[in-house]
């Protein structure tokens, strides 16, 4: 019998150790649990899980030659620790382990990366500044030891509030989308004229007509 719910006394910010994982490897390779279920198991944010899940995330072939996806523990430990050893030589924080050190404690601290980015900016503790969407960055590819959860605010991006389209707008932009053609136009049956092309007709078609009136004596 599988057991289904795992008494665990995570706090806020704690990050996920080893039997943790185990737990996580449990219910999602032998309950087949989405992250929803286990973050709810484990006592921590949804997307902690997924991106927990994807760093040990490799693909196993079975007896029937058809392939699965499996969560190994030991390599999400293994990438873990090299991410907090190794900040990483193309990363403009470097080899900055002290600044790394600086935004950890800011933002476990309850800092938002935009107040760090600023407080950083005036200090002159550091050699270099750091956007605020950089340190968003750090976050979500597990360079700096926190997770979005730790954030006050987890997402930075607005949305955006779209104005209310006037009725003389949506009135102007009626029939003139290609959704709005005649169906008749899917077939194709009939060669049709551009716009340029029924220009440059319409003075020939006026001047056959004139002189067809004259020959009438009209």
């Amino acid at each position: 019998m599988c057991q289904s719910n795992y008494n665990t006394d995570r706090q806020k910010g704690e990050h996920l150790n080893l039997e943790e994982k185990y737990i996580i490897a449990h219910l999602y390779n032998k309950q087949d649990k989405n992250y929803t279920e286990i973050a709810q198991e484990i006592k921590c944010h949804r997307t902690t899980i997924s991106r927990e899940i994807k760093r040990g995330l490799v693909k196993l072939k079975n007896s029937d030659l058809t392939y699965r996806e499996e969560y190994v523990p030991e390599l999400s430990q293994k990438i873990y620790d090299v991410n907090g050893t190794s900040k990483g030589p193309k990363l403009k924080i470097g080899k900055h382990t002290e600044l790394a050190k600086y935004i950890e404690e800011k933002i476990k601290g309850n800092y938002s990366p935009e107040v760090i980015s600023q407080k950083i900016d005036r200090s002159n503790q550091f050699e270099i500044n750091i956007h605020w969407k950089t340190i968003y960055n750090y976050i979500d590819k597990g360079v700096l030891l926190v997770d979005r959860e730790d954030l006050v605010y987890g997402e930075y991006k607005k949305k955006k509030v779209r104005k209310k389209e006037s009725r003389l707008t949506t009135k102007q932009k009626k029939d003139r989308t290609i959704r709005d053609r005649p169906k008749a136009c899917d077939k194709r049956s009939e060669n049709g004229l551009s716009r340029r092309q029924e220009r440059q007709r319409r003075p020939l078609f006026a001047c056959f007509k004139r002189e067809s009136d004259q020959e009438r004596g009209y």
